[in-house]
Formats: structure tokens, C-alpha cells, sequence
């Protein structure tokens, strides 16, 4: 009997050596697993440790012989510009570019001025938006009417609700086209991108705060865009260089919001304005829609030509 108890004992401490030697060793149930997500089945390397911006050539203005500005709309409903807009919920390692701009907006730290991405009132990006005025651009302020327990009204609540990100459905961009007379090419350069939410505002009219036209004529529900502001696109480069994005042609190849949009240019957009005299969009000269694609299309053979156009034999 008392070997037996012996040998109990002996079992017993045993089995309590190796748990003490597992829990050292981290491998209990308890302990939090210490790995990598199961994205991969390789070690992933961050592309945000090493990608800067590719700097632009530099270029003289003695060198541009003609240039154009234009600005471009760039809708994430079409499917060639679907890498812009999804993934609509952070997923892993991949974020969708309105996520990276709310993401370095970073309306949560009011107080924090350091790596912040500033957005600006005006076109030229002179004006910088304070952050309260931001953070108001970024939420919709609705009124709840209050009932007494016999049913009346009795007043009204503000509720604020914060924008998502998969509410921007497009970005209207500026850009500028110009002929190097050095290298003997014509090249371009993005300025400004301008991301345009989509919400749906009780009692308003459809598009009031981009036309900024008056519309008596107002729908219950009617979905309704409005500009948050102007991002000077070469502040904001160094967030897209460091956020990888879907590749639909290979995903293995590395590619940054930075080298679809700024070197690739793997989108489709449509040109609404142009440069002018007036200082006025397409669709105030042109009322059909379809003459208004016309007019576009117009425009981009006008740059295609502009190459050829300059040289001399």
C-alpha cells in the first residue's frame, strides 16, 4: 500500500515538472497565441518598412513648351477602380484607400499633430480645414423627435452619426499634363485628390452640396454627396506608398495605392473639366449627357495629340 502511494505521488509531481515546463515555454491553452495571422503561409514582410514615394523627375519651367489642367472623376462603382473601394471592412493586411485617408486624417486624436494627413477648403490646398470643421464634415447631424407617454411630441435629440469610409464612392482629381521639352515627352502629375462621400439624407435633395444649387423639389431619402475637402496629393503619397493593394492581374506582385494611382494609372476616370477662361465645368455648357461624354472624350484625344502636335521636322 505504500508503494502504491509512493508511486501516486511520484506520478504527480512529474506531471506538475511538466507543466511548469510548458507554461515557460508558453505552449499551455491559456497562454495567447504568439504567431502570425493565418493570412499567409510565408513570412509576410511589411511593405510600410521600406517604401518611400518615388521622387518626380525634376523639371524646369523653361522645359515645358505647353500644358493643360484638367480634373477627372473617378467612380469606385466601375469594376476596373473596384481595388480603390474594397475591401469595405479593414481584412488582414488589406485596407481600401478611403480607410487609409480616414486613417491619416485621424479624427480620433484631436490633440495629436504629427504624422496627420491636413485637408484643405479650397482647390489650390492654401486654406487648410480646422479640425473641428473636419470632424463636422465627417458626421451627419440628424434630429430625433421625443414623445411624451401619451404619445406628443415633446421635443427633438441631436444624434450624430460618424461617416464610414465605404461611403466614399468617388474622387474627383486634378491634374496637370505638360510636354518636357527636355526629355522629349509629355508627361503628368496628379495635385489634388477630392474624396466625395454618399449618404442618405432625410429631406434633401439629390447632389445639393456638390452642384450647391438650391432644389425646392426635396426626396425623403434621397442619397446625397458631399465634398469633405481637398488633399494635397503629394502630402498624401506617403500614405499610399506604404499600404499595399489588391492586384487583380498578379497577387504575388507587390503594388502600392502609390504605384496604381500615381505610376500605372490602372483606373478609369472621366474628364469633367478643364482649364478655361470661365472657370466652368462641362455640364455648364453642355446639358446632354451624352454630348457631355462626347465633349470628354474631346478633351483626352486633345492630350493624346499633344505630343505629336510639337514635334518639328
Amino acid at each position: 500500500m505504500k508503494k502504491f502511494g509512493f508511486l501516486l505521488l511520484g506520478i504527480f509531481a512529474v506531471s506538475f515538472l511538466f507543466a511548469q515546463e510548458d507554461e515557460e515555454n508558453g505552449s499551455t491553452m491559456n497562454q495567447p497565441v504568439d504567431r502570425a495571422p493565418a493570412e499567409y503561409p510565408w513570412e509576410q514582410v511589411d511593405v510600410g518598412e521600406f517604401s518611400d514615394p518615388v521622387p518626380y523627375a525634376p523639371i524646369r519651367q523653361a522645359d515645358v513648351m505647353s500644358y493643360y489642367t484638367i480634373w477627372r472623376t473617378i467612380d469606385l462603382r466601375e469594376k476596373v477602380n473596384h481595388p480603390l473601394y474594397f475591401p469595405t471592412e479593414v481584412s488582414g493586411t488589406w485596407r481600401s484607400l478611403a480607410q487609409l485617408i480616414f486613417d491619416a486624417v485621424d479624427m480620433d486624436h484631436p490633440e495629436k499633430v504629427d504624422n496627420v494627413l491636413p485637408l484643405y477648403s479650397d482647390d489650390m490646398c492654401t486654406m487648410p480645414t480646422p479640425r473641428e470643421e473636419l470632424k463636422g464634415n465627417l458626421a451627419q447631424t440628424q434630429q430625433i423627435p421625443q414623445y411624451d407617454e401619451e404619445g406628443e411630441e415633446i421635443g427633438t435629440q441631436e444624434l450624430v452619426i460618424q461617416f464610414e469610409p465605404k461611403q466614399i464612392t468617388c474622387y474627383n482629381i486634378k491634374e496637370v499634363w505638360y510636354f518636357d521639352k527636355q526629355s522629349s515627352t509629355l508627361k503628368y502629375q496628379i495635385m489634388t485628390l477630392e474624396p466625395i462621400l454618399e449618404y442618405e439624407k432625410p429631406n434633401s435633395s439629390s447632389y445639393d452640396d456638390v452642384v450647391e444649387e438650391e432644389d425646392d423639389n426635396e426626396v425623403q431619402g434621397a442619397l446625397t454627396k458631399k465634398r469633405i475637402g481637398y488633399i494635397y496629393y503629394d502630402e498624401l503619397r506617403p500614405f499610399l506608398a506604404k499600404q499595399e493593394v489588391f492586384n487583380v492581374k498578379n497577387n504575388a506582385q507587390r503594388l502600392s495605392f502609390d504605384d496604381l494611382l500615381t505610376w500605372k494609372r490602372d483606373f478609369a476616370s472621366l474628364i469633367y473639366k478643364e482649364a478655361n477662361v470661365y472657370d466652368r465645368e462641362i455640364q455648364e455648357y453642355i446639358t446632354n449627357s451624352r454630348d457631355q461624354r462626347i465633349e470628354s472624350e474631346r478633351i483626352t484625344d486633345k492630350l493624346r495629340t499633344l505630343e505629336n502636335d510639337l514635334w518639328e521636322f
